[in-house]
């Protein structure tokens, strides 16, 4: 696994990664009880709307990539509208990401992060250390977020798990993975600090 000396370096490599559900699904059980998220919100909306042939199961297996490729078979949307909405879908990811994980600006948030991928280094005093620890596991971000969604977690209840097990293990892996799943997350439309640190530059 690669390590980084500069934050510069950690930056670049933290740059453009995308995340399922298998082991999300196969980790713990769903909390359909909490409440609605950015995510279940745009989901929602489409399934509540006038004369909508598109159902909306939180607790459904499909990870939610795989929800909103139905979405868009149920809607029969065009090009045009399939583009639109998958921008807001990706702008909900980007906010629910935030309200799992925290914002980046706290050195909690990154010791949490570290905390929860069972690192063996002691809990680093920095954001820049955090994040040379974390540019060791390759992720990717649909999977993370199936994961603290499946398992409740989000900065409010502080809630932990073990997301070790989410690790693509290299870069080449990561990719493969990402691009025969379909699972990519547009870099340009991440505003979370801590989202676009854990995407990883996967075509430069």
């Amino acid at each position: 696994m690669a390590t980084f000396d500069a934050l510069g370096e950690l930056n670049e490599r933290f740059s453009n990664v995308s995340i399922s559900g298998g082991a999300a699904a196969a980790a713990g059980p769903s909390n359909s009880s909490q409440k609605r998220s950015p995510v279940d919100e745009f989901f929602s909306q489409h399934a509540n709307s006038p004369g909508s042939k598109f159902t909306y199961n939180r607790d459904a297996k499909l990870n939610i990539r795989e929800t909103f490729d139905v979405l868009v078979k149920a809607q029969k949307w065009k090009r045009k509208k399939r583009m639109s909405e998958k921008e807001r879908f990706f702008e909900a990811i980007d906010s629910e990401f935030t309200t799992r994980v925290g914002d980046g600006d706290k050195l909690q948030t990154w010791q949490r992060l570290v905390v929860m991928f069972g690192s063996k280094d002691p809990v680093p005093t920095s954001i820049t250390k955090c994040k040379k620890i974390l540019a060791e596991y390759y992720i990717n971000i649909y999977d993370f977020l199936d994961y603290c969604r499946q398992m409740g977690i989000d900065e409010d209840s502080g809630s932990s798990g073990d997301l070790s097990s989410l690790d693509k293990g290299s870069l080449q892996n990561l990719r493969y993975y990402s691009k025969s799943k379909h699972l990519l997350y547009p870099l340009d439309l991440a505003r979370g600090t801590v989202l676009k640190a854990f995407l990883v530059h996967m075509f430069g």
